[in-house]
């Protein structure tokens, strides 16, 4: 498995299945995905990408960037790929970075030094809250 950069295209699938299944393609799709500023990262297993992340350049409480659809494949859960995929992204960006985490995975980011800001909210459905990670 290796982790490398890869186009907005190329994590559509995975945005679709995991993060929002059966929503239309604009809850999946983001305007700054081909943004030049834009960086998408994939773990890639036996030529197929298993894992997905974007840093997207967008402002908030004094971040440039926002961390978006990151999403691994069912398959490939519980072996600590998005923990190596959130790191390498971490390390390229150099930045404060900020989120919407759906509550179910919130402890994710606490465990990775992101903290809530802001009050809870719904969005396509389901409970989020904003995090951080300075």
């Amino acid at each position: 498995m290796r982790i490398k950069q890869i186009l907005a295209k190329d994590c559509y699938s995975l945005r679709e299945s995991v993060l929002r299944p059966g929503q239309p393609k604009e809850n999946w799709t983001f305007k700054e995905d081909d943004d030049k500023k834009t960086l998408h990262l994939g773990m890639e297993h036996d030529g197929e990408i298993i894992a997905i992340v974007s840093l997207l350049p967008e402002e908030k409480e004094g971040s440039k960037y926002r961390l978006r659809g990151m999403a691994v494949h069912e398959e490939f859960r519980g072996q600590g790929i998005g923990q190596q995929l959130l790191v390498a992204l971490l390390e390229k960006t150099g930045e404060s970075v900020w989120c919407t985490a759906r509550k179910q995975v919130q402890g994710f980011y606490s465990k990775n030094s992101f903290e809530v800001f802001g009050d809870e909210f719904t969005m396509n459905d389901m409970p989020h809250v904003f995090m951080q990670k300075v």
